[in-house]
């Protein structure tokens, strides 16, 4: 029994002092001098793929005529015990070996704009007692925005007056882009023509209507295949709608569609619709579509 007590007044006694040793040891750590991070905190969702050592977001900027601009942020935020104990300045720059890195990690094909597209701040203040700062990226729809391109900044923080550069998070690739006026979501009325296919022959109001995306500065493509009256999909591509000077309308696909004989193929402005008719394969007398797409909303 006196043994049985020496043991557990022993055990107890160095309990205890591990005890006060924990307790001494976190009531030492002084949160001002805590580790701190600046970072390139999220725009929207991360689409960088899961072994990509650094995100990408992208930015849909709307619908923009000539000349016009719009605007993304960059966020940039400082972490640590406390809000920014005083102003932080931070300094961005563009990183060339990131977007080549970035571009073969997820399988994208992004490239810098031209310099006469965008505009941003080279610095930015995280002010006292905040622990972000928005760094505005405008965006101007000039003649030469390439709608064909896709389009990416690799922006890196290159240093701060107070705190460490996140290794992972201290650098992106923001893409963005435009839509031009004809983008949006369409109802869709057709007419199809397959012969000797009655089932896919005839008039249809399709209920789901069609989208028609930006591939151009005067060019949208439709977001699905175009169908037959029975609303199966025509294996022809994705029609390509262009639009001229006169708003006279080019039909195209991959497929081999083009204008059909004979039919005025326009675009509307007042009514926000297009009047397209096209053929393919076997020609106008087996293969024909005749649409009416009406503007409905965005997409």
């Amino acid at each position: 029994m006196k043994h049985l007590t020496i043991k557990t007044l022993l055990f107890s006694s160095l309990a205890f002092s591990l005890t006060g040793c924990l307790k001494e040891a976190t009531m030492n750590v002084d949160p001002e001098t805590a580790q701190s991070t600046i970072a390139l905190a999220n725009t929207g969702n991360n689409l960088a793929v899961a072994k990509s050592q650094f995100p990408g977001f992208y930015s849909d900027l709307g619908t923009l005529k000539p000349g016009e601009s719009s605007t993304f942020n960059v966020n940039v935020s400082y972490s640590g015990a406390q809000d920014a104990p005083e102003d932080i300045t931070v300094n961005l720059g563009l990183d060339n070996d990131l977007m080549a890195y970035y571009n073969t990690t997820n399988g994208a094909h992004y490239e810098a704009p031209p310099t006469t597209l965008y505009s941003m701040p080279t610095s930015a203040v995280i002010k006292k007692g905040t622990r972000m700062v928005q760094v505005p990226v405008k965006v101007t729809y000039t003649p030469t925005f390439d709608f064909s391109k896709s389009y990416g900044l690799p922006i890196k923080i290159t240093s701060a007056s107070k705190g460490n550069i996140s290794v992972n998070w201290g650098k992106a690739v923001y893409s963005f882009g435009l839509r031009n006026i004809y983008d949006g979501h369409y109802s869709l009325r057709l007419y199809s023509l397959r012969a000797g296919d009655p089932a896919k022959t005839g008039t249809r109001n399709r209920a789901e209507g069609m989208d028609l995306v930006t591939v151009g500065g005067n060019k949208v493509q439709f977001g699905e295949l175009q169908v037959w009256a029975d609303n199966t999909g025509v294996g022809i591509g994705n029609p390509i709608l262009t639009v001229n000077g006169d708003n006279s309308v080019d039909v195209s696909s991959d497929g081999g569609a083009i204008n059909a004989p004979g039919y005025n193929c326009r675009y509307v402005p007042a009514e926000k619709a297009f009047y397209v008719s096209f053929t393919w394969g076997a020609g106008p007398s087996a293969r024909l579509a005749t649409d009416t797409l009406v503007y409905v909303r965005p997409r």
